[in-house]
């Protein structure tokens, strides 16, 4: 992978890294009976469980976003001791509900998605203390996976929206209303940088409407319908907002008709070293960052509905 994508890739794990860090050094000061010595206070680790995950599992990652490392897997019904909490990528559960929250595991070696976990709390945990007192903030151009299905009664058809918030952040500008933990407010807010109400259905969004959106940045954004040319502009560090269809997608989408829909995803980086695009896929059912080859993209984007990227 090229030394530019680790460092977008891997920036949120590097800023977070010294949350296990602490973790870690205070789980090497274990004592007796489970308590382990964190800020010179003896904490016991909290029992939680495993929640449904669908029979798919849930990974114990190396740092508290989906893109680190798989260092475990869990299961629906697994107990799980807790040793610290820190503030990470939002994941949305099976049943929609969103966190930012993650647990770490001494035990475990890692982090567990805190949507996933029955801990007995809506958000932290009571005597578990955060992995690190004060995280720094993503770094600027980061690319940060959202969905669009936040339980907002346009869900189904904000891909556009979305994919403009996926964007943006990847080009290190802050969208409307961002807050990590809620990105709702900024899926709302795009829709109506589009022209759009928040909560009134269209069926959908157009090319222009995205280009209406970036305009409120004063970016001067443009519509491609030349797939060689979009890519290019990829590579040479654009991003765009790619019109498709998701029938051709390899991996699994939140989508019950066999054929598939007309949709919105960001493509927000290239590799160089394996020749794949970073996508961001807001309909996606795992909720990370995608790679697909110029051959995967050229099929979504030569399907019913798509032909056309919004570029800048």
């Amino acid at each position: 992978m090229s030394e530019k994508l680790k460092g977008r890739l891997d920036g949120a794990r590097k800023a977070l890294l010294s949350r296990k860090t602490l973790a870690v050094a205070a789980a090497a000061a274990t004592a007796l009976g489970g308590l382990f010595a964190f800020g010179g206070t003896a904490h016991a680790d909290a029992p939680a469980t495993v929640g449904n995950t669908d029979g798919q599992g849930l990974v114990v990652r190396e740092d508290p976003n989906t893109t680190s490392a798989a260092n475990d897997l869990v299961q629906t019904g697994d107990t799980v001791n807790i040793t610290c909490q820190a503030v990470g990528e939002s994941v949305t559960n099976t049943k929609g509900f969103t966190s930012d929250l993650w647990d770490f595991s001494e035990e475990l070696g890692g982090y567990l998605a805190d949507a996933y976990m029955a801990t007995g709390h809506d958000g932290r945990i009571p005597d578990v203390p955060e992995c690190e007192e004060s995280a720094p903030p993503p770094p600027s151009g980061d690319i940060t996976p959202i969905v669009q299905y936040q339980g907002q009664y346009t869900q189904w058809e904000d891909c556009g929206p979305t994919s403009v918030v996926s964007v943006l952040l990847s080009q290190g500008i802050t969208p409307h209303g961002w807050d990590a933990a809620n990105p709702v407010e900024s899926i709302h807010r795009a829709r109506e940088d589009m022209g759009l109400a928040r909560d009134e259905k269209t069926g959908g969004t157009n090319a222009d409407q995205v280009n209406t959106a970036f305009a409120t940045y004063d970016i001067d954004s443009y519509t491609s319908y030349d797939l060689d040319a979009i890519l290019a502009h990829i590579r040479d560090g654009g991003s765009v907002v790619l019109a498709g269809n998701t029938v051709a997608l390899p991996w699994e989408v939140r989508v019950a008709d066999p054929n598939g829909v007309a949709h919105f995803l960001s493509v927000v980086g290239y590799d160089a070293d394996s020749g794949n695009y970073l996508v961001v896929d807001p309909i996606a059912a795992e909720n990370s960052v995608k790679e697909a080859s110029a051959d995967t993209l050229a099929a979504y984007f030569n399907h019913t509905g798509g032909g056309a990227g919004v570029t800048f």
